[in-house]
């Protein structure tokens, strides 16, 4: 019974989003290590706070050659999604489920950081989501969208120097001055996305683009019918339904 009682302990432990997500990280971490220390200083479990709202980014890779930001995703099963489209489906065993595009959320961590990084908000800040090796991915973007063994090959790609080693280092140190470790914090943040899910929920249900407020109108693309932002091309939400 003590041996069916644990068994049962460790698969609600790893079932858990929250477990399941830190497994994710500390999977990437391990990655990141394979890149040279002297080249890349990397940051993981980053979460900075700006007037009462708070950002938690999973990955910050600051190099000569650039800012890396990597969302982690630890989905298993068959994941589709494009670019601009506001959710992404994850398909086990022909089961639907809704997830948020990474894309869009990792848009949202870039520009946290360069608010927070006055003077160096020019320099190419390259985008990357990771799965786990659980999922097979069916997506169709630019965004790097990649498994978790590939990060440092991806990383590595980019070689134009962009920023002085000396720079590289004052970055560095300005994004751990303002990492934010404190429980209570973390707390507020996760507080803080269900509360932007939800409001994002209420736009769209009322047919107001989340991003910007504009009307979300009917159209018909490649791959059938959908709702954009009256506002494009300068706001590229889409959704499916309303």
């Amino acid at each position: 019974m003590i041996i069916i009682a644990f068994l049962l302990l460790l698969g609600f432990i790893f079932h858990h989003p929250k477990i399941k997500g830190k497994i994710g990280e500390i999977y990437v971490a391990l990655f990141l290590k394979r890149l040279p220390e002297d080249r890349y200083r990397v940051i993981n479990d980053l979460l900075l706070t700006k007037n009462g709202h708070s950002t938690q980014i999973d990955h910050v890779i600051v190099s000569i050659y650039g800012i890396f930001v990597v969302e982690t995703k630890f989905y298993k099963g068959w994941i589709f999604g494009g670019e601009n489209s506001e959710y992404w489906t994850q398909n086990i065993y022909g089961r639907k489920y809704k997830l948020f595009n990474p894309i869009c959320q990792n848009q949202g961590h870039i520009r946290a950081l360069k608010s927070l990084l006055q003077g160096y908000e020019n320099l190419p800040f390259i985008s990357i989501i990771a799965f786990s090796r659980r999922a097979t991915l069916r997506v169709k973007t630019e965004t790097s969208v990649i498994y978790y063994h590939q990060i440092p090959r991806v990383i590595r790609r980019t070689r134009n120097e962009v920023v002085s080693e000396e720079e590289v280092r004052r970055i560095h140190s300005i994004l751990l001055a303002n990492n934010t470790e404190k429980r209570v914090v973390k707390r507020r943040h996760i507080a803080n996305v269900k509360r932007n899910a939800l409001r994002r929920n209420r736009a769209v249900a009322n047919g107001y683009c989340p991003r910007c407020g504009g009307v979300l109108t009917q159209r018909k693309g490649k791959y059938g019918k959908f709702y954009g932002c009256s506002n494009y091309p300068r706001c590229k939400y889409m959704t499916k339904k309303l």
